[in-house]
């Protein structure tokens, strides 16, 4: 196979490797052309390759990409379409500006991935997402919570369960507040934002807080316990939870944490599709059935579309008349309740708009409750309770009025001046009652003669047996009415296990 030269065996079958001889001599015409053009397609192929390269990672970093190429955030996407940040591309809330996350949001993309190609992502989409960048440095390059801001008139059209789908307009202040510059004074809803307050929860999804603590002029905290937790070693769990890394600072996205994946209740999106005319209101007890039909959760897409084509039959049954004089109506009123279903339930995700709870509002969800409950408790020394978070419901909104029917027109609420001392709670909705005829003309000067044209809280009776009838009353005159005294107080504090029928 070879032979030997001197001290060393060369393979006869091993090419020699020689170099080309290469000569560039640019005196020559013919040279230093082929020079030019070889540095000039190296340019513009280095070019292409930057520019490519920067689309590329523009692209990975767009919504699209995000909502149509990764299957799993497809039900996040139809959502984010439709909300307020529908032209705000994901990265810029998820990732945000800097080196660090992006480089954290990359190595985090590559277990999706991974997650995706083996099917092990988790349905639904869980949230609120743990490892999001603080509020502060990707909401509030766009929004000022730190500011004041001023009061807004908010107006909420709804529609009752009776047959003739009753309409009910609710009209409130919402008192947006913040930090004055002026004054030095926080209030409001955006005193949350201007005062630093850390809490513990107690569940993935935060919406059972077990600890709050209130940071004080002095730095020192004021804590405010879950009567749950009395009897514990209070000391010991904040300690232990301050440890895990589980203490967080209360930001935007505590209160605003569906902002961009916002599934309306079907009372919400039905009530919309009724005042657009998508859904026509002369259809007997069609706010009713379309709410029904849209609240269960369903295995798949051809479930929601069976019991949704129900309500057709409903017509053909209770009301055979209509059912042929307003067959187009009622195919409309059809067709939008599949779309709202679409827009709403997602059930090869196991999503819709029970799954991830909104926390801008109390209702369905408990929101503001999960603090603002009168459960969660200071002690002093001794281990009494020496005072309760509030509950007073007008410190973030006024009292809202609400028409009825034929009441449809109400003098909307107006704060002028100090709010009298008998205000400042809210079970003055229920106690004003005993207000004298002299006692009116004082009511008079703030909120004029028609304020209590409130067809919703005045003139009904509630009987003695109150307690034991409230779910007939309840269906009687509907959720709206019942809910525009009784803010605070949801079903599930005295029903924790959830509501069931009678046998």
């Amino acid at each position: 196979m070879g032979k030997k030269q001197g001290s060393k065996w060369v393979n006869k079958f091993k090419p020699s490797l020689q170099w080309p001889n290469i000569t560039l001599d640019l005196s020559q015409p013919r040279q230093r052309r082929n020079a030019f053009l070889g540095l000039t397609g190296i340019f513009i192929v280095g070019i292409a390759m930057m520019v490519g390269g920067f689309k590329g990672y523009e692209y990975t970093e767009s919504a699209e990409f995000c909502g149509n190429l990764c299957h799993p955030m497809q039900s996040e996407f139809v959502r984010y379409e439709e909300s307020p940040h529908g032209n705000v591309d994901c990265a810029k809330c998820h990732i945000g500006p800097g080196t660090s996350f992006f480089v954290k949001s990359k190595i985090d993309g590559i277990r999706q991935v991974y997650a995706v190609l083996a099917d092990t992502y988790s349905r639904p989409i869980k949230g609120p997402v743990h490892n999001l960048r603080p509020a502060r440095e990707t909401c509030e390059e766009c929004h000022t919570p730190t500011s004041y801001k001023d009061n807004i008139i908010k107006t909420k059209q709804h529609y009752d369960n009776d047959e003739a789908n009753t309409p009910v307009r609710s009209t409130l202040i919402l008192r947006m507040g913040g930090w004055n510059d002026r004054t030095g004074v926080s209030d409001g809803i955006h005193w949350h934002i201007t005062n630093p307050v850390y809490y513990i929860a107690a569940d993935e999804r935060r919406q059972v807080i077990s600890w709050i603590g209130v940071e004080q002029e002095d730095g020192s905290l004021k804590e405010y316990f879950s009567r749950d937790m009395l009897n514990m070693d209070r000391e010991a769990y904040v300690e232990e939870a301050r440890k895990k890394g589980t203490v967080r600072e209360m930001d935007c996205i505590d209160c605003h944490n569906r902002t961009a994946h916002y599934i309306p209740s079907p009372e919400e999106a039905v009530d919309e599709a009724i005042t657009l005319g998508l859904i026509s209101r002369e259809l007997p007890f069609i706010r009713s059935k379309a709410v029904k039909a849209l609240s269960p959760s369903y295995a798949d897409v051809a479930a929601g579309r069976e019991v949704i084509e129900g309500i057709r039959g409903f017509y053909q049954v209770k009301y055979p008349d209509l059912y042929t004089g307003q067959q187009t109506a009622i195919d409309a009123a059809i067709e939008e309740i599949n779309t709202i279903f679409d827009e709403t339930h997602f059930p090869s995700m196991n999503l819709n708009w029970k799954t991830n709870p909104s926390n801008a509002r109390h209702r369905p969800a408990p929101g503001c409750f999960r603090c603002h409950d009168g459960k969660h408790v200071a002690v002093d020394e001794a281990g009494n309770e020496a005072q309760t978070i509030s509950v007073k419901c007008n410190l973030c909104h006024t009292v809202p009025i609400v028409g009825r029917g034929n009441d449809m027109v109400v003098e909307s609420p107006v704060v002028v001046g100090e709010v009298p001392p008998t205000h400042s709670d809210f079970r003055w909705t229920i106690e004003h009652r005993v207000t004298t005829p002299a006692q009116e003309d004082a009511c008079y000067q703030c909120h004029g003669q028609g304020f209590c044209n409130n067809g919703a809280c005045h003139n009904l009776s509630h009987p003695e047996n109150m307690l034991f009838s409230h779910a007939e009353e309840y269906a009687k005159q509907g959720d709206q009415v019942c809910y525009t005294c009784h803010q605070d107080i949801l079903c599930s504090r005295c029903h924790p296990g959830g509501i069931v029928s009678n046998p």
